[in-house]
């Protein structure tokens, strides 16, 4: 155990992450690094920013989602950009408080720069590596129990 799990099991548990990410091996290898913090929210998973948008504003096939404690969010999405979800989700007075971070391969100063004028929480870069996924689950699970 890395130190996290500093609360309850049930506590953790009830924490709701959206995990927005088109990619199959992304997703995959960030499930298999959130495994490695002993820490298990309830993640779901969609593939693009409309999936995305509904899923938060609990439409369509997501009447009943859940609210989501944090959004981890790809800046290169189908259908609806990342930039897109990010500045529509700020804009809305129901969703404005939930936190989001981006998660991206874009190294460009000027997407970090947007996102967070947009009111990303943090921005954190994927390479990749493995043990760079693993650090960015531990962040990601250390802001949803800071949360509780």
């Amino acid at each position: 155990m890395r130190g996290l799990n500093k609360l309850p099991a049930k506590q953790i548990h009830e924490c709701v992450l959206l995990y927005v990410e088109d990619d199959d091996a992304t997703a995959y290898l960030f499930h298999s690094a959130l495994r490695e913090t002993d820490v298990s929210p309830q993640v779901f998973r969609v593939t693009d920013g409309e999936h995305a948008m509904a899923f938060l504003l609990q439409q369509g096939v997501y009447t009943t989602a859940p609210r989501p404690d944090l959004v981890l969010l790809d800046l290169n999405m189908p259908r609806k950009s990342g930039f897109d979800v990010l500045a529509d989700t700020k804009r809305n007075p129901r969703l404005r408080d939930i936190k989001v971070i981006v998660f991206s391969t874009s190294t460009l100063p000027y997407d970090r720069e947007k996102s967070l004028e947009l009111g990303a929480d943090d921005y954190l870069q994927k390479d990749g590596n493995f043990e760079s996924f693993v650090r960015v689950a531990e962040s990601v699970c250390q802001r949803l129990t800071a949360e509780l």
